[in-house]
């Protein structure tokens, strides 16, 4: 099966991973916060708390992250996941951003010899209600 990476545990994130491990992946997660992480190994997800160790197996790497400059920090930065995959692994944006960043992100993935997709998601949490 494969090794699957998954960067941002925010509220989409989070569910994702649930998702993914209920399939049976095998999967690495990663967060700038690290208490996000220690929460999904403990229900199974293998903790990365470097950008490097969550995507240097990984058969597909799929981000879920707030905004360009969140993507951009992990897929780009210093110690970015594109630069740490291993070849012909895929990513996959999910995260909802510009289309200037997706394809200049298309174009870097594509420089270094992975295959890249954008494939945004859309939610949000219920509004809470207050009781009256």
């Amino acid at each position: 099966m494969q090794q699957v990476a998954l960067l941002g545990l925010g509220i989409m994130g989070a569910g994702m991973a649930r998702n993914l491990m209920q399939a049976g992946y095998p999967l690495t997660v990663w967060n700038r916060t690290a208490a996000k992480v220690d929460v999904l190994a403990k229900a199974g997800a293998t903790a990365a708390h470097t950008l490097r160790a969550a995507v240097k197996d990984a058969d597909l790497v799929i981000a879920m992250v707030a905004d360009d400059g969140a993507s951009r920090a992990i897929w780009l930065g210093d110690d970015g996941a594109l630069a740490a995959m291993k070849p012909k692994a895929i990513g996959i944006e999910a995260s909802t951003l510009s289309m200037n960043w997706v394809r200049e992100l298309h174009a870097q993935a594509q420089a270094r010899g992975l295959r890249f997709a954008d494939a945004p998601v859309t939610g949000s949490k219920l509004p809470q209600t207050r009781a009256s």
